[in-house]
């Protein structure tokens, strides 16, 4: 039976489902409809497109596993649709998150303004260094399906050690093992939060040392750059802090795997978790000038020139 709990919990799940799937689907359907009319697409672009993709399927993925979590708890923690969550969680996550890094290192190369020559090598080779970061994100998916399909094994070991047997000292071993696999399959989330700092850190600098020098030329009120680097410092610093916050709630939620009664800690992480795809990708909208006003226009907030 549903307590009132379960049903505010629904209520903010399918809520924050909708609009993510209003937000992500709008910045994917306008970057589709530009592609078909012009032929052609920008890497940016083509990035961004695909990344509001992932972030659909990962809508999905949290709103099947909420739903399921309420309704039908016993198939929740069934053996089944335990790979079967872990899977998706998986594809959704790698695909949101390291699409999102090419983005953070693309907007780097392309805005911040550095003399090294190795930022002037990697500033004139930006296809081929996003074109390495996806090679490196298809080798962590490939060594992360090897550790899925481990974990998957060690968990199906355990539950067969728990019905058979009573030996407690066995039981524990294998929980161990189980929860150091669980940490090793999620701490990959480190190495693209890495590159992404970095990338942010970079731009930051270059914007600061961008604006000494504005001060010592005579420029027009508004400089195009400095605007630019304003707009995706921005973009940047939101990424990371709504990166830290997904990091700690998903750390959150696996570690309460092993906990008696978790229920409701995966209710918090299932509601708190999409909200950093949904919020990058509003501020990935808000800070382009066009995007912003077709989409105000969707939401009824400004008419249609």
């Amino acid at each position: 039976m549903l307590t009132s709990l379960h049903i505010f919990f629904l209520f903010m799940v399918f809520s924050q489902f909708v609009l993510g799937i209003w937000g992500n689907g709008f910045l994917g359907l306008i970057h589709c409809i530009h592609w078909i009319k012009r032929s052609k697409i920008s890497l940016p672009d083509f990035i961004i497109m695909n990344l509001a993709f992932s972030r659909i399927f990962l809508q999905c993925v949290v709103i099947f596993d909420a739903t399921t979590l309420v309704l039908y708890p016993d198939f929740y923690y069934g053996e089944t649709f335990i790979e079967i969550r872990e899977a998706g969680w998986m594809l959704s996550n790698f695909l949101s998150i390291w699409l999102s890094t090419c983005l953070s290192v693309l907007y780097c190369l392309k805005i911040a303004n550095f003399s090294h020559p190795a930022f002037l090598w990697l500033k004139g080779r930006i296809s081929q260094v996003v074109a390495c970061l996806l090679l490196g994100c298809g080798l962590f998916f490939f060594f992360s399906t090897v550790l899925l399909i481990r974990k998957f094994n060690m968990y199906s070991r355990l539950r067969k050690v728990m019905i058979i047997t009573n030996y407690t000292e066995s039981v524990r071993k294998k929980e161990r093992e189980l929860s150091v696999t669980h940490l090793i399959g999620f701490l990959w989330t480190v190495i693209p939060f890495l590159i992404s700092l970095f990338s942010c850190l970079l731009v930051i600098l270059s914007l600061r040392r961008h604006t000494k020098m504005m001060r010592h030329h005579v420029t027009a009120p508004r400089d195009v750059s400095t605007k630019s680097h304003v707009r995706a410092t921005v973009v940047m610093v939101f990424f990371l802090l709504l990166f830290v916050f997904y990091f700690v709630i998903v750390f959150i939620g696996k570690a309460s795997t092993f906990l008696p009664d978790a229920k409701v800690i995966l209710m918090i992480t299932l509601w708190a978790a999409p909200l950093f795809p949904s919020v990058h990708t509003l501020i990935l909208i808000l800070q382009n000038k066009n995007l912003k006003q077709a989409f105000l226009r969707l939401l009824w907030l400004k008419r249609a020139a």
